[in-house]
């Protein structure tokens, strides 16, 4: 099989729903984790491209969803050393206004994702 066929055979979300995350910090560490299986973000400021850290050592094929609920744009990080789609280590990527993201482990701290248009 497959090594993306052994993932999502084996998908799974882990952990209960976060219904008022903060979006916190323009960086990597200073960004808030995402620490249940679907993160609702309901706070975040316009001025400072704040962020969320997608959580690390999670198992291959756990799912995690971020709805960002907010009206400004967030960056969604990998954990540190990671990637998001095979982008470079530790690289932010966009999460636009009012849309949402289903990211995917892929194990070692890289993420898959599938974002909302």
């Amino acid at each position: 099989m497959s090594i993306m066929g052994n993932i999502m055979q084996n998908a799974r979300f882990v952990g209960g729903i976060e219904t008022a995350v903060a979006a916190a910090g323009s960086d990597q560490a200073g960004a808030t984790e995402a620490g249940g299986a679907v993160n609702v973000v309901t706070s975040a400021t316009g001025t400072s491209a704040d962020g969320v850290r997608l959580p690390a050592s999670r198992a291959a094929g756990e799912l995690l969803m971020i709805v960002n609920a907010t009206a400004v744009a967030l960056d969604v990080f990998p954990p540190t050393g990671g990637a998001i789609n095979g982008g470079s280590a530790n690289a932010a990527k966009a999460l636009a206004a009012n849309m949402s993201g289903l990211y995917i482990s892929m194990g070692s701290d890289n993420w898959g994702a599938v974002l909302s248009a």
